[in-house]
């Protein structure tokens, strides 16, 4: 694991710096880490943007330990925020991953189009949702 100098844009705020990882989620659950965005919701308009700052390998470590727990967004080395338009520009060569996926070739941008498309549940799953 190399860090990565990038600069990322995400409402109107900006990082710039070298990572060793980042991730872009709408829901808790992330590759079987059920608390890695613990503060995700599928109804805010929001996505929750984790940035893994440049760290040794013990680093990495405790980061990901800690995510098993949900305790990572207290990490001094890990960025947790909220964001609705995240743009991503490496300074080098970097492939995206979507979901375990090739995704293409950085820089990207992604939007979260709030209320954008419309599903129809039933009233018992949707009152889970409502605020």
């Amino acid at each position: 694991v190399r860090p990565t100098q990038v600069r990322i844009e995400f409402d109107g705020r900006l990082f710039e710096g070298e990572i060793m990882l980042f991730l872009v989620a709408n829901t808790n659950s992330v590759s079987g880490f059920e608390k890695a965005a613990p503060d995700a919701l599928l109804n805010d308009g929001l996505f929750e943007l984790m940035i893994l700052k440049k760290t040794n390998l013990a680093g990495v470590v405790a980061a990901v330990q800690k995510a098993i727990r949900g305790d990572h967004i207290n990490d001094p080395n890990v960025i947790y925020t909220k964001a609705s338009h995240i743009k991503v520009y490496p300074e080098t060569k970097m492939q995206l991953n979507l979901d375990g996926e090739f995704g293409g070739l950085f820089p990207c941008e992604l939007a979260n189009l709030y209320q954008h498309l419309r599903l129809l549940v039933p009233e018992e799953t949707a009152k889970k949702y409502r605020k």
